[in-house]
């Protein structure tokens, strides 16, 4: 039975509004997997994509000559310099929503949310909670998604296999592990590698 996007896209939101409720004051200010982000920036950067206006999209962007993830980089830590209510205050929108940013996919959207998800908890030694309905269509949409994720190209020519539910991609150098691990692996995170194994993972690494 295919898998309702506004219900999946909804729930991987709302885990990871459940684990920033969650958090201690030193967690927010924790380094996330996100090189040079605490936790605060990395889920204030979440949030942006949906509740950022498009005159100040539009402004950041020339201000930053159009380089896109320079501009997020940017505001992300500005906003999470913010207090933490704030932030939390932010999500309100966030966490009951399905509506995703222009030209995007919400099967992208949520394999962002969850990445993202896991930049936070693996530095704190958190699990991140799915299910593997969600699972399964996040994986169908990692190897299929190509602009700002980029980890369709990432795992192009390689076959991976998921462990822990039923799912598998592609032909050549096999990848075996947790379909978590694989979609992290796929998105250009190496923090769950060492669940991974097979004659790809060396391929896929010097990719990420």
């Amino acid at each position: 039975m295919p898998v309702d996007e506004d219900v999946a896209l909804i729930a991987e939101r709302s885990a990871m509004y459940e684990t920033l409720t969650r958090l201690t004051p030193e967690q927010w200010d924790h380094p996330s997997l996100c090189s040079g982000w605490r936790n605060r920036d990395v889920a204030s950067h979440v949030h942006l994509a949906l509740t950022m206006s498009m005159p100040r999209l539009l402004i950041g962007l020339a201000m930053n000559k159009g380089d896109f993830n320079r501009f997020m980089a940017t505001y992300a830590r500005q906003f999470g310099d913010r207090p933490t209510s704030a932030i939390l205050a932010s999500w309100d929108e966030v966490k009951t929503s399905a509506a995703i940013p222009p030209t995007t996919k919400k099967v992208e959207v949520a394999v962002d949310s969850f990445v993202h998800h896991h930049d936070i908890c693996v530095p704190l030694g958190k699990a991140v909670p799915s299910d593997p309905e969600r699972l399964r269509w996040m994986a169908d949409g990692m190897v299929a998604a190509k602009q700002q994720i980029g980890s369709g190209p990432r795992v192009k020519g390689l076959r991976l296999i998921a462990t822990d539910i039923e799912w598998h991609y592609g032909t050549g150098p096999e990848i075996h592990g947790p379909a978590a691990a694989l979609i992290l692996a796929g998105c250009g995170r190496t923090a769950l590698n060492d669940q991974l194994e097979g004659d790809g993972l060396v391929e896929l690494a010097r990719r990420s």
